[in-house]
């Protein structure tokens, strides 16, 4: 064969259509072929030495099976496992995945980056844990030609959804970490925060962070004073240093319920350097359920999110909303849980 072989030459010789042969490259298992069909395509387009024409499929296709997604300024531990889980989804249903962050440097780099993935070729984007901060550029940016699902906490109104509830996970956290009656209770969060301005958003009904809320409901429900301490969620080297100097200002709480497990594992190194133990000093709780977390001597208590299921709704999301851009908007909600460990077990371990 003189020209450049092309698909039809691989559907004539293998005997199947050009759909088919469709499917077999962009490794659709969703599609019910016959691994003999599958095997005898393969074996034809390495014997025609036929390679695909991105841009020509993209062209005649009007899609480039690819599915952006993009995280928030940094791509966390936690959010290394929610990669994973979605490039499963991608890879079984013939799609690449491509990462990306969002306002990757400061607030100023949000507008641009936003634009930029609007502009890219990738046939949908999935937006994970968009800060409310971030929400405005979102409003400008988004237009309706693309496919867009967010998912986690944090998710954009306006788009198929996929939201974490954190809500019970952090209360039952909580009241685990009250039942040992600690001294001092306190909330090692992001940001500046101080104790009244958050009661007098509490009190106002205002919107929060939902493990922030769980904290100020539980500690007013039963009487005792907040106690919030200022960290880094995607620094566990800035969380140590914040949370040494407190120390070195204020002393230790002996009790502590971190925002994320970055947080807590900050903390576990400033408590040790301290001379603090784990849990016979300071309990210690986080939150994201980060596998690393399991292997922490003592291991990290932690609010676990359903990473797997979260991805697969969001594919299920993402697919529909490809096969149909005009459906009505759809929201999932899934409940993260608390997982007790030796962290927060002071003479006794919960499994």
């Amino acid at each position: 064969m003189s020209q450049r072989p092309t698909r039809a030459d691989v559907a004539k010789q293998a005997g199947v259509s050009k759909t088919t042969v469709t499917y077999v490259l962009g490794n659709r298992f969703d599609i019910a072929i016959p691994e003999s069909t599958r095997q005898r395509v393969q074996d034809v387009i390495r014997e025609l030495g036929y390679k695909p024409h991105a841009a020509a499929q993209a062209l005649s296709s009007g899609r480039t099976n690819t599915v952006t997604i993009a995280f928030p300024i940094r791509i966390l531990t936690h959010y290394t496992h929610v990669l994973q889980a979605i490039e499963r989804q991608t890879n079984a249903n013939g799609y690449h995945m491509v990462a990306t962050t969002i306002g990757h440097a400061d607030i100023e780099n949000v507008e641009p980056d936003l634009n930029a993935l609007m502009a890219s070729l990738s046939d949908g984007i999935i937006l994970v844990d968009m800060p409310a901060a971030f929400q405005p550029y979102i409003d400008k940016a988004l237009t309706t030609e693309k496919p867009i699902v967010s998912i986690g906490v944090f998710t954009v109104p306006g788009t198929d959804s996929v939201a974490v509830n954190l809500e019970q996970g952090a209360a039952d956290a909580i009241s685990h970490l009250l039942d040992a009656q600690p001294k001092r209770l306190a909330f090692f969060g992001p940001g500046v925060h101080d104790e009244e301005q958050v009661l007098e958003t509490f009190a106002a009904q205002g919107q929060m962070d939902p493990r922030l809320l769980a904290y100020c409901r539980a500690m007013t429900d039963a009487g005792r004073p907040l106690e919030i301490i200022a960290g880094s969620p995607g620094s566990r080297s800035a969380s140590m240093h914040a949370l040494t100097a407190y120390i070195a200002e204020r002393g230790y709480p002996d009790a502590l319920f971190c925002w994320n497990d970055e947080m807590a594992v900050g903390a576990y190194r400033a408590l040790r350097e301290q001379g603090l133990r784990v849990p016979e000093d300071v309990l210690l709780v986080g939150c994201d359920g980060s596998e690393e977390g399991e292997y922490m001597n003592p291991a990290l208590s932690t609010i676990i999110q359903p990473i797997s299921q979260m991805c697969a709704e969001a594919w299920n999301l993402m697919r529909k909303r490809l096969n149909d851009p005009d459906a009505p908007r759809q929201s999932v909600i899934v409940r993260a849980d608390f997982a007790a460990r030796a962290s927060s077990a002071r003479g006794q371990y919960t499994q």
